[in-house]
């Protein structure tokens, strides 16, 4: 009899430096077996914060695709104690889910060419959400060139081909809804490293510089002005921003702490960005 494999996820998974972190050990763990079926114990799981499903997606895909890892899991419990992930579609159910409390943003992939679909889902399914700030106009499309702008990138600098994932979940409680969106590519730091000729050289400065206003490794055409629109929005608006490439968390909130940064001991891949709609 083979032993069977069994990844647990337990205890609770935020949009922070922890909740992160734990799920960069789950693929670092997971990624040590080949041709395996794993199977994911959530039994002791409390809570697991719906938008990192684009995370947990890209984690579950890639090593699906580089390890040929199957998963399988207790749908039923799920069902009864992880709803949201029926309701967002990240898992798929026998019966009907619909999302009667208009809770989530779908969980979507999309490849690098496909700029189009994208764009669709963000006027659609994010921007026109409930738990969605009123925005002006103006705001709404500042919001989603910036948006565009952080897809465009993915193909030009971080030479993914890998497809782009991304979900979202608003908690009526905090009156915040998150937004998550995952590349698989080499992160922020290569083209920056390249186009300042080395003076960045860490994770945290490329983050730094990436959201300066125009700094852009675009050769010959504007830039620059995406993470730094999406970083003044959410400092006028209380809301939060979060960025992970390379060993690195940077957060608009840990900007104003000693603290500055956090760093991964064993880091993913590609860039992660959450971002924190206000309610208001």
């Amino acid at each position: 009899m083979e032993n069977k494999i069994v990844l647990h996820l337990s205890d609770s998974f935020y949009t922070n430096f922890s909740g992160i972190k734990r799920l960069f050990e789950f693929y670092r763990t997971a990624s040590d077996y080949y041709n395996e079926t794993v199977y994911l114990d959530f039994y002791h799981l409390n809570w697991f914060d719906a938008n990192l499903s684009a995370l947990f997606g890209s984690i579950l895909s890639k090593l699906t695709k580089e390890n040929n890892l199957k998963f399988s899991t207790d749908l039923k419990y799920l069902e009864q104690h992880f709803n949201v992930l029926f309701r967002n579609g990240f898992f798929r159910s026998e019966n009907t889910v619909t999302d009667e409390q208009k809770s989530t943003v779908s969980f979507r992939s999309f490849l690098p060419d496909d700029k189009d679909g994208f764009i669709n889902y963000i006027e659609n399914d994010l921007l026109n959400h409930r738990g969605m700030p009123d925005f002006s106009e103006t705001v709404k499309d500042n919001i989603i060139e910036s948006l565009i702008e952080v897809f465009c990138n993915i193909q030009i600098h971080s030479k993914s081909k890998e497809p782009f994932y991304v979900c979202g979940q608003y908690y009526p409680q905090q009156d915040v809804l998150t937004f998550s969106m995952v590349d698989l590519g080499v992160g922020f730091l290569p083209a920056i490293e390249n186009k300042t000729k080395g003076e960045v050289d860490n994770d945290y400065d490329a983050i730094k510089w990436a959201l300066e206003k125009r700094n852009t490794t675009k050769i010959g055409k504007p830039g620059g002005l995406g993470l730094f629109d999406l970083n003044s929005y959410f400092e006028q608006t209380n809301g939060n921003f979060q960025i992970i490439s390379g060993d690195t968390f940077w957060s608009l909130e840990l900007e104003n702490t000693v603290m500055k940064k956090f760093h991964f001991p064993n880091p993913y891949v590609g860039s992660i960005l959450n971002l924190f709609f206000k309610y208001k």
